[in-house]
């Protein structure tokens, strides 16, 4: 997490005897959270002249509020500040400089920008920077992921390229791992709503989360906002990362076969087709096979997505297509192909119509954007997917401070769309 000082203060040394003055600077330094909703940093300004007063003055932007302290005298080179938004409070050390109205828990990220400007003599220095206090997003792996527990480096490193951070006093990214073969889909449902309110909560300073979910895993996050209690509302945005929102053919075919016990768990039973994708020979139309009804998936797709959530859909496909039907009797049927990436279906992660299916219409008609990740096979989706990701959650909030005594406040450097397109070049935050 990304975060600029609030008070400037220096202390009046005299130069070095034989060595120029260096002129006057500010900085802002070790920039941190030091716990839920509360902001610091070290603010430090250099090349004070001895014997001659020194002025600072500093303005704080928190999302619509604007709070300005007049000049007033240094006392200290170097102080660590802090905003404290619950308490509505700004701190240098153990003193209280300013107030402001407390900030309730987040809904969104929230943009805080500040200005500090020294002053003394002819001489004045200026440090801006700006810091987005961002909601939590909680990664939710997919099918056997607990084949290896800890999070994918390579998932979550993008994200803290991006100024989010798995680790500190008040981290914003989690990985939540869980036992895909034993649990059904509630079950690992009801285990992620337990980590939400019992670990990702109480650690940050908001009200709504982001979920990165990646097949089973989007699964178990749309389950939630069907089915757990106020869930609709908790979730910000939701990424489905080659979901299969209408199940997958191989989840049918593979527990035919001899090796095929992964398929046979409960999780894996509920990942069954909702489309019809069997038929006796090809004179006849598809229809669901007496073994192979959903009732779960079947369930879940009858809740459609609550306005509230904006939610992204991302898919790839590879050579060769994804079984899409099957035609005959195992154990020799003969299968059929689409478009996916090997496992899932496009249309399944999209809630498009499937051999004659009526698709997922509370979803395929809510979805903010559909991503077409490329080329890619199903378990390199969320890899592939995450910079897009990154981009998403960070476009928003990128922004250049652009102010000066007596100009204008901070302006954002993001267009007024409904969403950012993905690969839009935004100005960087200083």
């Amino acid at each position: 997490m990304l975060f600029a000082g609030a008070v400037a203060a220096a202390l009046l040394l005299p130069a070095a005897e034989g060595h120029e003055e260096a002129p006057l600077s500010v900085r802002i330094v070790e920039p941190h959270l030091r716990g839920p909703g509360r902001l610091g940093a070290d603010v430090i300004v250099d090349g004070v002249q001895p014997d001659r007063p020194v002025s600072v003055e500093w303005t704080v932007v928190i999302g619509a509020q604007t709070i300005y302290r007049s000049p007033h005298p240094l006392i200290a080179r170097r102080v660590p500040a802090t905003i404290d938004l619950p308490a509505g409070r700004v701190r240098a050390g153990d003193v209280s400089v300013a107030e402001f109205t407390p900030v309730p828990l987040l809904d969104d990220d929230l943009l805080v920008s500040v200005e500090i400007t020294a002053r003394q003599a002819g001489a004045t220095a200026t440090a801006r920077r700006s810091i987005v206090v961002r909601l939590p997003t909680v990664i939710v792996p997919g099918y056997l992921n607990e084949i290896d527990t800890a999070a994918d480096p390579r998932v979550v490193s993008e994200l803290e390229r991006r100024g989010y951070s798995a680790e500190g006093a008040s981290p914003d990214v989690f990985w939540f791992p869980y036992q895909s073969r034993r649990l059904s889909l509630r079950e690992a449902a009801v285990a992620l709503a337990a980590y939400v309110r019992t670990a990702v909560l109480p650690a940050a300073y908001a009200a709504r989360i982001n979920v990165v979910g990646y097949s089973l895993g989007g699964l178990m996050a749309r389950w939630n906002i069907a089915f757990e209690p106020g869930w609709e509302r908790l979730v910000n945005r939701l990424f489905l990362i080659g979901v299969p929102s209408e199940g997958a053919v191989a989840a049918y075919a593979y527990a035919w076969y001899p090796l095929g016990g992964l398929a046979r768990t409960p999780a894996a039973r509920e990942l069954l087709p909702t489309f019809p994708f069997w038929r006796p020979d090809a004179r006849v139309p598809w229809s669901v096979p007496p073994d192979g009804q959903n009732a779960t998936l079947t369930e879940l797709n009858r809740h459609p997505l609550p306005a509230s959530v904006r939610a992204y859909a991302m898919y790839g496909h590879q050579a060769g297509g994804t079984m899409s039907g099957i035609t005959g009797y195992f154990p020799n049927p003969r299968f059929s192909y689409g478009p996916g990436d090997g496992i899932v279906l496009v249309a399944s992660a999209l809630g498009l119509a499937v051999n004659g299916g009526g698709g997922v219409p509370g979803l395929a008609d809510r979805l903010t954007a559909a991503v077409d990740l490329g080329p890619q096979r199903h378990f390199t989706l969320l890899a592939a997917a995450i910079s897009k990701v990154g981009d998403i959650l960070t476009a928003r909030t990128t922004v250049r401070v652009a102010r000066r005594r007596g100009g204008p406040a901070p302006q954002a450097c993001w267009s007024n769309l409904r969403e950012v397109p993905l690969g839009l070049s935004l100005c960087g935050a200083f």
